[in-house]
């Protein structure tokens, strides 16, 4: 029906999401009662959106129960997360979008704090928290840092801050103003040490509120919380 709807907008609106509401109404209100081409355009465009990401989720949870790992069509149907400044350079344009899957990593993060997430960001992060996935959080603490996309700091230790401290080692230069991962709730030792350099982002399962309260203090820094230990099913 929806589909049909939008076939039909020269002469129907439809509209997909009740957040639309107001702006039919805003519509019928200025058009005495009428919607325009360009408002039903619109929606279409957003309803059209909506059932290709619908069938897309559809599509791949076939493949996924009939184990197919390479089908001949793949669809990726995503929500809109944030617009973002500009993509990888200046030049370029950007989006993040999140899929309906809800695949533990930086799309499904709670942001507590900080400036919004830029591209560089948010690839440098994926990166740190698949690398920090690596790490099983019930044997050992683990720390990754990355800087351009590359781990700089790689570490395991009897708690957070000792892993800290020891992937800070591995480079002391490289860290400035790059990505965190850990794999266990931060402390507030670990979020301290963090703290005494510049550092863009912070990605954690969790976090104390002591933790918090000390990386509130720095107001640009990011801090991330996962809410699940990064560790996939397939590695337990």
């Amino acid at each position: 029906m929806i589909r049909a709807a939008a076939k039909n907008h020269d002469d129907v609106a439809v509209v997909v999401e009740a957040a639309d509401y107001q702006a039919v109404l805003d519509e019928l209100a200025a058009n005495n009662g009428a919607t325009t081409l360009a408002l039903r355009r619109r929606f279409a465009a957003k309803a059209y959106a909506r059932t290709a990401a619908y069938d897309a989720a559809i599509s791949n949870w076939f493949a996924n129960e009939l184990a197919i790992e390479a089908p001949d069509f793949r669809s990726i149907g995503g929500r809109l997360i944030q617009a973002l400044r500009y993509g990888e350079n200046p030049h370029q344009k950007a989006a993040f979008y999140r899929t309906p899957d809800r695949r533990p990593g930086v799309a499904i993060a709670r942001q507590l704090q900080g400036k919004e997430l830029s591209y560089n960001n948010i690839n440098d992060t994926d990166a740190a928290y698949e690398c920090i996935a690596e790490f099983d959080p019930a044997r050992t603490a683990a720390c990754v840092i990355v800087k351009h996309a590359n781990p700089c700091g790689v570490a395991e230790g009897p708690d957070l801050v000792s892993a800290y401290r020891k992937a800070f080692a591995c480079d002391t230069q490289s860290p400035y103003g790059g990505i965190i991962a850990v794999n266990r709730k931060l402390d507030a030792d670990t979020a301290r040490v963090i703290t005494e350099i510049l550092t863009e982002v912070i990605i954690a399962p969790d976090a104390t509120d002591e933790a918090i309260a000390i990386i509130a203090k720095r107001r640009n820094l990011r801090l991330l919380l996962a809410a699940t230990c990064p560790i996939r099913a397939h590695r337990a």
